[in-house]
């Protein structure tokens, strides 16, 4: 539901401003899009590539994220989102912070 409301702001506002908060929500999506060089190019194979492992690290993520809270005893949804959330953030920070180094030598910023 955050999800469809974030994406119908995106798509109704126009602007400069919803273009770099749709940027900066894709790169949260794929953190893998600075490894093929998105920032500075661009193309369909570039973001399928990123498209796809993008979805296999969530996937790795998230499964080793389901072992570790699996050690508990008793294991439900808050023991996983508790594992998940670090290695989220983690990821994303990473990828910000790549996006940011990208942007230095670029010489955006």
């Amino acid at each position: 539901m955050i999800v469809l409301a974030i994406g119908l702001i995106l798509l109704f506002l126009p602007g400069a401003l919803t273009g770099a908060l749709g940027f900066l929500l894709t790169f949260f999506a794929l953190p893998t899009m600075p490894l093929f060089g998105v920032p500075a190019a661009g193309g369909f194979s570039r973001y399928a590539f990123s498209f796809a492992t993008s979805m296999l690290l969530w996937w790795a993520i998230g499964h080793f994220a389901s072992l570790r809270a699996m050690r508990a005893v008793i294991a439900s949804w808050p023991e996983w989102r508790r594992e998940f959330s670090p290695l989220a953030i983690g990821c994303i920070l990473g990828s910000l912070f790549s996006l940011a180094l990208a942007a230095v030598f670029i010489g955006v910023l």
